[in-house]
């Protein structure tokens, strides 16, 4: 081995720094895609919940053979006058929706409203199929 060759070992502060300025060029760009996406994957969850509760109360009137009459007062929903309180939610009913004791309904659309994210539950009569989906404005 000669005075003029030397051998390498390790990385040198160039490349160390490069590689760190591609790791948060990379961050930059995919950190907030992902937050939106967790926001969103959170609103269709509480959307979710919302079309669970109709349906469960869909099978209750059918089971104990009781009518009931679903609303919204104040961005709440409301069965049979009593307030069903969804936190961080809002809800718009714009016609009551009846569910009657055989069954079947009268059929209507739930207005969901999550922080920025808008989805509608519709709820087909006579038999109470319920579609849920997202709209692209709140």
């Amino acid at each position: 081995m000669s005075i003029f060759q030397r051998s390498q070992q390790g990385f040198t502060l160039i490349e160390l720094l490069t590689v760190v300025a591609i790791i948060g060029i990379m961050l930059s760009v995919s950190l907030p895609m992902s937050y939106n996406m967790y926001e969103s994957y959170k609103a269709s969850i509480k959307a979710q919940e919302v079309m669970i509760f109709v349906s469960s109360l869909r099978r209750d009137s059918f089971l104990y053979s009781e009518g009931k009459v679903l609303s919204s007062e104040n961005d709440v929903i409301t069965v049979d006058g009593k307030e069903k309180v969804f936190a961080d939610t809002r809800l718009r009913i714009d016609s009551p929706i009846r569910f009657y004791k055989n069954g079947t309904t009268s059929g209507g659309l739930i207005k969901i409203y999550v922080g920025d994210q808008a989805y509608s539950l519709t709820i087909r009569a006579p038999l109470g199929d319920l579609f849920l989906e997202r709209n692209d404005s709140a």
